[in-house]
């Protein structure tokens, strides 16, 4: 793997622990190919800047089409911007609140079982949902109509899917 930071003391840390690193910028097409981005198997952007991420994820789109871009996504409309580039979107913060949820629930009585079940229910709908947003992304208006119809649908599956 080729690592690219542009932030320098980063560099320094992570060519502490042997990891190849190289202090340049993403954005610029000399340094991709410098980087060998057209021989990559796959290109990572995980950059917390959000605008930043994207232009990185423009720049690589543009120059190696073919190329699978992987990107870390730190909000919602990060995202929506991002699955614009047909790039694989790993939500920063889900698992983790994901995981949060299922250990509060089981802190609050549910089983293992019924508490797993709600954090799938969960996600599966957040995601059917982000594709529903995706799809409106450029009306606000939409956006938020599609975050209220979500909520309900969401309310109404838990609901359905209590016991008897």
């Amino acid at each position: 793997f080729t690592v690219l930071e542009r932030d320098w003391q980063q560099v320094d840390f992570v060519r502490r622990f042997g990891n190849p690193v190289f202090y340049s910028d993403a954005k610029r097409v000399e340094v991709l190919r410098a980087a060998h981005a057209g021989q990559a198997r796959l290109f990572v952007v995980a950059i917390a800047d959000e605008d930043e991420s994207v232009r990185v994820a423009e720049t690589v789109r543009h120059n190696f089409p073919s190329l699978p871009i992987f990107a870390m996504a730190v909000t919602r409309r990060h995202a929506l911007k991002l699955m614009d580039l047909k790039i694989t979107v790993i939500r920063r913060s889900l698992y983790s609140s994901l995981e949060m949820s299922r250990l509060l629930l089981t802190e609050l009585g549910e089983d293992e079982a019924s508490a797993a079940r709600a954090i799938e229910l969960f996600r599966k709908h957040d995601e059917e949902t982000l594709l529903k947003q995706h799809a409106v992304a450029l009306d606000e208006e939409k956006v938020i109509q599609t975050a209220q119809e979500a909520a309900q649908e969401l309310e109404a599956l838990f609901e359905s899917d209590k016991p008897s």
